[in-house]
């Protein structure tokens, strides 16, 4: 048989703390929570297999997070400036009063690198719960590729 011991306490806060350092990321530009989960990932890589697993889980999901968020931010930033100056360059004296109308539809859009990131971090701090509680916590396409 191939039974699972359960994870101890302090491998359940090791993991839930990898997990839970993806609030550093909103902190530190999303480089703090990576390096965190890093950190403990290579302490705990020869010690507990179960922390190793779940802290590089939490290091690789927080690193495609971050791509994410810089690919969400650039498509945000190139609409907005698109829907300001286009409009501008079209008809350069007709909006010497106020800005175009597409500009503020461009600034609404920031709602969804928002979301996306918001989104990604709930999903993180399932994560740091689901641990905390003794899960075999896995991401849904990364915990899968990296296997255990």
């Amino acid at each position: 048989m191939n039974e699972r011991v359960a994870p101890t306490q302090d491998e359940r806060v090791l993991a839930a703390l990898a997990h839970g350092s993806i609030l550093l990321g909103l902190v530190s530009n999303g480089f703090g929570g990576i390096v965190a989960a890093l950190i403990i990932w290579l302490l705990q890589r020869e010690r507990s297999a179960y922390v190793a697993f779940q802290a590089l889980q939490a290091m690789v999901y927080q690193l495609l997070g971050l791509v994410v968020a810089i690919t969400a931010w650039g498509c945000w930033m190139l609409t907005f400036f698109a829907s300001l100056f286009i409009p501008i360059l079209a008809r350069p004296g007709a909006y010497q009063e106020a800005p175009p109308v597409p500009m503020f539809i461009g600034l609404a859009l920031m709602i969804v690198p928002l979301g996306l990131m918001g989104l990604w971090t709930l999903y993180g701090l399932w994560g740091a719960l689901r641990t905390l509680q003794g899960a075999d916590f896995k991401y849904l396409i990364i915990g899968r590729m990296l296997g255990r």
